[in-house]
């Protein structure tokens, strides 16, 4: 809840001025378990990657990773990562798409995709290209689900290679589990009730579709800003326009790793962040 509260007042313009940023940031060191993971409250919890990813994102928006062990947080991504390139929840266990995106965005906020995936980049990209149906799918042989479109599309932005995907195609799914009687989107199409969770994930996803976001930036244990990116790609220094707006929607483009919108993460930073 902490990492929902704090990416809400940021969509929301705060400053977080209000926010003891000293007592979150030690509940993190408090939440780290021993083989990296994070558990989500001090008792009675689960430890997995979804944890350690909220805690990257915090540390990411406070500026601030003493509340991480970075070394132990990057073993334990590590040991999730399974035979076919994906990342699950828990070591061992199957890859799915969103304990991938959970583990992908914590390395890019971290700034360590590169130190991290190294030649197995290639193979988490193929896995994730090949979830696409029309829609994408979390895991080999099941439905596809309009919040993978994010999880998946995503996590492929950040690996550069989202042009990879049949963009139209997916649009078209997406927009396919619209329901036009009461608005929203639905986790699969023919009609089923939509819900806030896959409204927002394809709404996420068709930002993420119609832009390319250039200033997202990666955070050093010091400080210190860092791009994750090579730089020959110049992904981080230009806005490009990677496809026409096919939706006739207006969508502001999205911070891809935390996802709420750029303009407002920008807006943070610059306030003295």
């Amino acid at each position: 809840m902490t990492y929902t509260a704090i990416c809400t007042l940021i969509a929301l313009g705060d400053d977080l001025g209000q926010l003891d940023k000293k007592s979150v940031i030690h509940s993190l060191k408090v939440l780290q378990q021993q083989d990296g993971s994070f558990q989500c409250a001090p008792v009675g919890s689960e430890n997995d990657m979804r944890f350690l990813y909220c805690a990257c994102a915090i540390s990411y928006v406070l500026n601030d990773w003493r509340g991480v062990n970075i070394s132990k947080a990057i073993e334990y991504i590590r040991s999730c990562h399974t035979y076919d390139g994906a990342f699950s929840l828990l070591p061992g266990q199957e890859g799915h798409g969103g304990s991938t995106f959970c583990a992908v965005a914590a390395l890019f906020l971290m700034g360590k995709i590169d130190e991290v995936l190294g030649s197995r980049r290639k193979e988490l990209i193929h896995w994730c290209v090949m979830r696409q149906m029309q829609g994408m799918q979390g895991r080999p042989n099941k439905q596809e689900d309009t919040c993978y479109s994010f999880w998946i599309g995503g996590t492929l932005r950040l690996l550069e290679s989202d042009h990879l995907l049949d963009q139209k195609a997916l649009n078209a799914f997406v927009m396919d589990c619209q329901i036009d009687c009461v608005g929203g989107f639905s986790k699969l199409r023919n009609g089923l009730s939509p819900d806030l969770l896959h409204s927002f994930y394809s709404l996420a996803w068709l930002s993420l579709s119609t832009t390319s976001t250039s200033k997202e930036r990666s955070i050093n244990p010091d400080g210190s800003n860092m791009n994750s990116f090579d730089d020959t790609t110049n992904a981080k220094n230009e806005i490009i326009q990677t496809q026409q707006n096919k939706t006739n929607m207006s969508l502001s483009n999205l911070h891809s790793a935390l996802g709420i919108r750029q303009e407002r993460v920008e807006m943070y930073w610059n306030n003295g962040a």
